[in-house]
């Protein structure tokens, strides 16, 4: 997780979501909000875009959704 003095960094931030958690194909998106709860852990409140093929040319999609903390990297930590 990313922290700044200890803290989540304070959102919003541009991010990167990769729901496999293989970091194979990243979807860029926007952190908006930290939750912390005993059962699940850190989960950060996202917005991602992904592209997809129509047949007849690509479209975004968005969505947003609570993720697991580590399947978030912040855009300078894409790596």
């Amino acid at each position: 997780m990313f922290y700044s003095a200890g803290m989540p960094r304070t959102p919003p931030f541009h991010v990167w979501v990769d729901l496999t958690g293989k970091w194979a194909g990243a979807a860029p998106g926007v952190l908006l909000a930290w939750r912390h709860s005993d059962r699940r852990g850190w989960e950060a409140w996202v917005v991602r875009a992904e592209s997809y093929s129509t047949g007849h040319g690509v479209e975004t999609l968005l969505t947003q959704a609570w993720v697991s903390a580590a399947l978030v990297k912040p855009a300078d930590e894409r790596g």
